[in-house]
């Protein structure tokens, strides 16, 4: 199975690419504000993602200890 997710680095670049692209009026500011929303909702998800998996590894971790 192909590992297909972004990281938060990865949503940045889309960010401060979707700046550029409006200040070189290469997209409409419609268009960057849906990027935007797009890419903010996604940034909540990786970091909900990567604290549950934080959580995870350490309820093992304590579980082994007991």
């Amino acid at each position: 199975m192909e590992n297909n997710t972004m990281n938060p680095k990865e949503v940045a670049e889309i960010l401060s690419q979707t700046m550029r692209d409006v200040s070189e009026r290469k997209i409409t500011l419609r268009h960057a504000m849906a990027i935007s929303r797009i890419a903010v909702s996604l940034a909540k998800v990786i970091e909900t993602v990567e604290l549950s998996d934080r959580v995870e590894f350490l309820e093992q971790v304590l579980k082994r200890k007991k």
